[in-house]
């Protein structure tokens, strides 16, 4: 039995000493014929990498906003039809409160204005997103000072001018210079600058380190006194939950409580919308799926188109070696024999290619992971699973040139001329 294996094993290695004499021998043949193989492989593998960076970066910005989290909007929920019983949304402080009372479970609540502002330091400028926040949405979306302090309780009270900046922000206002204590001006007014952020990265292509954080109060009273229709309005509400809470459960006790606020009657569509970030996984999940399909079935014509061409050439070369195999035949060779040397021709002809292309993807992904700042995972078994599924093209593409190679009759054969 072991004398079996070795022998084919042996045989095996021969038709790829053959396959390799063969491809030398077209040189420039077999170098045209390998690009179909290697565009597809290219753009496979840099489809399926792309596909699986988008999940990352997906998550990797819910992630950033904290984990066993609900989001709650000013919006009318218009998801699940109904009646519409108000003009605009609405979501006030006292919401907030009354959700921190009655809902268990919850850890923390973080009610937030936004508006785009304008900084101003030492001759420099930068813009950027303002949030007026309280000491509750550092815990709830996992943030925390690097340096200096975090909003506290007394500046919300006190409607102090005081800011925390993100990490990008300071550095385009400060350089390497440590901010902490420093004044800048926004709209013409004095802040201090009390803290500066830890870094969160860019995901998706959203720098999450580009905020300044102020007192909510600070923010209401300078720079959203236009945008809301009440003094108590809020722009948005993060809900912080204690590990094991069910989101689920959790916003359907929290719709029930707020349809009770605004006297929500049957069917009518809530004036609030609530999102969780399990929700907002799945959902994610679903879309990035989709998005990977498409890309992998739109590359995996170049790849078909490859495979294509494999077949084109090795019927060239059968016809072009009938002698050859006639005379291998009239010398004992077995048509089994034949046909393992055309298939393994052909597959040694795609696992070229698809090395080459596999080369090129990983190229790209380091590219676009350097340049545009999107992970593009290619791991050891994305590559593996490339070169074997090249060699399975070859021998798919390379099955019928092989089969009919192995039918020729020796003596037909011989007489080609």
């Amino acid at each position: 039995m072991i004398g079996n294996i070795a022998q084919q094993a042996s045989g095996w290695i021969v038709n790829v000493a053959i396959a390799m004499t063969a491809l030398r021998t077209n040189l420039m043949r077999s170098i045209l014929t390998t690009l179909g193989v290697m565009i597809g492989v290219f753009a496979v593998t840099l489809a399926v990498a792309v596909g699986s960076g988008a999940q990352v970066s997906v998550m990797q910005s819910i992630n950033a906003l904290g984990s066993n989290m609900a989001l709650i909007f000013p919006q009318p929920d218009t998801g699940e039809g109904g009646r519409r019983s108000f003009d605009r949304g609405r979501l006030t402080m006292r919401d907030a409160r009354a959700i921190e009372k009655q809902i268990n479970g919850i850890t923390d609540i973080a009610p937030q204005l936004r508006s785009n502002i304008q900084l101003i330091a030492a001759g420099r400028n930068a813009s950027t997103n303002a949030i007026g926040v309280t000491p509750g949405y550092g815990k709830v979306s996992n943030l925390v000072a690097a340096s200096g302090r975090f909003i506290s309780e007394a500046d919300v009270r006190s409607a102090a001018r005081v800011v925390v900046l993100g990490p990008t922000v300071a550095r385009k206002l400060f350089g390497d210079f440590d901010p902490i204590g420093e004044t800048l001006r926004i709209n013409r007014a004095p802040f201090k600058v009390v803290g500066v952020t830890e870094s969160k990265g860019s995901s998706f292509g959203n720098d999450n380190d580009d905020i300044a954080l102020m007192p909510i109060s600070t923010m209401r009273q300078r720079f959203s006194g236009d945008t809301l229709a009440g003094p108590d309005d809020l722009q948005v509400l993060f809900v912080g939950f204690e590990d094991g809470v069910s989101l689920p459960e959790a916003k359907r006790e929290m719709t029930k409580l707020l349809r009770e606020r605004y006297r929500v009657r049957g069917k009518d569509i809530n004036p609030f919308t609530i999102r969780t970030t399990e929700e907002f996984m799945k959902e994610s999940a679903q879309v990035t799926s989709i998005f990977q399909i498409v890309l992998v079935a739109i590359a995996s014509i170049s790849l078909l188109v490859g495979g294509i061409g494999i077949m084109n050439i090795m019927l060239v070369s059968v016809t072009e070696r009938t002698r050859e195999i006639g005379l291998r035949m009239a010398l004992g060779a077995k048509r089994s024999d034949i046909r393992n040397q055309f298939l393994v021709e052909a597959a040694v002809l795609c696992v070229i290619g698809g090395a080459m292309g596999l080369i090129l993807a990983i190229a790209g992904g380091a590219a676009l992971t350097a340049y545009a700042d999107f992970p593009v995972p290619i791991g050891v078994g994305v590559g593996v699973g490339a070169i074997i599924f090249s060699a399975f093209i070859g021998l798919l593409f390379g099955g019928y040139p092989a089969i009919r190679a192995s039918r020729l009759s020796p003596i037909e054969a011989l007489r080609t001329e």
